[in-house]
């Protein structure tokens, strides 16, 4: 195949940007393996625009570089101990770029960010997959560069980046962006070109590697065979955490109750009810290396959670209960990728049966976590039952993705009663085009990323 389609990712800006802000800090890229951070970096750094020279270390590839930051971590030092390992060559102030790749296996590189923080004359990249972990390497109480980077969450590509890489420009996405903007709907020919693309999306997910097989060979299968080997890489990665002194922190009990969690999360998301994913999980009682497993995959950018609220009013964070909880994987690649072959066919003909719950609320999740944005969802015991909530345009919005009979009725239950539960609106997600229905907005689901902002972080 050919790899020469180059994508253009939302951080290939951001990296522009922030070369450009004088006095900036070192930048850290974390987020999921295979998102396309070290493409990304490497496509800027050895761009000539922008740097003369670019120190590439690899940590994961190259573990005794881990040695060149035992001592001080001043630039200079630093320069002397990697000398030895590896021939540098001149370097030139201020288009000089140091990247520091797979971070997390070397914590004391990471703490030199920080101690180079103020150092002008070079720039610093590090970029890590774990980086979510609170102490990834065990036993080793290196401090972190708090307040001294400016910190980027690569995520996969979401549908504006898919769009560009099938080689859609801005001014055709634009459509998009000024109908929501407008609250008018798209042309029929628009609409049905957009859900098109978007159920190829779908179908393809986000991870590079699989949107590049696709845009190169017009072969749905071929980009699924792609995500499913990336999911059972990142699956063999589950067992890679290890403690100060290179042993593994996990049994192989504790590894297959990570690869349990993950791969029972498509039978959780079908179900009606589904705070009880913690439980079944975890098993009787819940024991806490069991909820760890869940934890890891969040960490590791594989999974988000979505909480339930004690009520939908806003601030929502106040109202959040802990223990109950969805999760969904952060690419709807990833979701898909788990199902069974025939899937995809029923994806692009729009013909799911039951499934089509769990990949709506899916998408959603998907679009909106990678906006940077935070989502909650409201449940009740009694069956009230709200698919998402979200705080959008400064009001607590009702998101109602499926509108099966059951939670179309909690939302004219919430929406009537605001004494109760608060105000609240509604935007229903749907696969219509844009309009208004009882007063209430309804968007197809290719502008759902439009209801939040892009960030270049995360909410937490």
């Amino acid at each position: 195949m050919n790899d020469e389609l180059e994508l253009h990712r939302k951080i290939d800006d951001w990296l522009v940007d922030w070369k450009n802000t004088p006095g900036h800090k070192p930048a850290l890229i974390k987020g999921i393996r295979q998102s396309g951070k070290t493409y990304a970096i490497q496509k800027f750094a050895n761009d000539k625009k922008n740097y003369d020279v670019a120190i590439y270390l690899n940590f994961w590839d190259n573990p005794t570089l881990i040695d060149c930051f035992e001592g001080k971590l001043d630039i200079e030092t630093i320069i002397v101990e990697l000398s030895v390992k590896m021939p540098l060559p001149d370097l030139v102030i201020g288009k000089t770029v140091f990247i520091f790749d797979e971070v997390q296996e070397c914590p004391r590189a990471l703490l030199s960010l920080k101690t180079n923080e103020k150092d002008n004359r070079y720039d610093f990249i590090a970029s890590g997959s774990y980086l979510g972990i609170n102490g990834y390497v065990v036993g080793d109480d290196t401090p972190k560069p708090v307040g001294s980077v400016e910190e980027f969450d690569m995520r996969t590509m979401d549908f504006e980046e898919f769009l560009w890489a099938k080689g859609y420009k801005d001014a055709q996405i634009s459509h998009i962006r000024e109908a929501y903007a407008q609250r008018k709907p798209v042309s029929n020919s628009m609409h049905e070109s957009f859900t098109r693309l978007f159920r190829e999306y779908l179908c393809v997910g986000g991870f590079p590697e699989a949107v590049k097989k696709y845009v190169l060979t017009n072969n749905i299968g071929l980009a699924v065979q792609t995500t499913r080997r990336i999911t059972n890489d990142l699956q063999n990665d589950f067992g890679r955490r290890r403690d100060k002194n290179g042993l593994p922190v996990f049994k192989p009990n504790e590894v297959a109750r990570i690869r349990s969690a993950f791969s029972l999360i498509p039978s959780f998301l079908a179900k009606e009810n589904k705070r009880y994913i913690v439980s079944k999980i975890e098993g009787k009682g819940g024991s806490g290396a069991n909820k760890d497993a869940l934890d890891y995959l969040v960490d590791a950018g594989i999974i988000t959670k979505v909480y339930n609220l004690e009520a939908p009013s806003l601030p929502l964070s106040v109202h959040v209960i802990q223990n109950q909880y969805k999760v969904f994987p952060t690419d709807i690649g990833l979701l898909v990728s788990l199902l069974e072959d025939g899937s995809t066919d029923a994806i692009l003909s729009g013909g799911l049966g039951f499934g089509k719950g769990m990949i709506y609320e899916g998408l959603v999740a998907d679009a909106l976590h990678k906006r940077g944005g935070k989502l909650f969802y409201f449940a009740k015991d009694t069956g009230l039952e709200l698919d998402f909530v979200a705080n959008i345009w400064g009001q607590a919005t009702i998101l109602e993705t499926k509108a099966v009979n059951g939670n179309a009725k909690s939302a004219k239950t919430v929406l009537a009663h605001p004494d109760h539960y608060g105000p609240t609106t509604l935007i229903r997600i749907k696969d219509r085009n844009l309009g208004d229905s009882d007063g209430y907005l309804t968007i197809p689901h290719y502008m759902a990323y439009l209801l939040f902002d892009w960030s270049p972080t995360l909410s937490i």
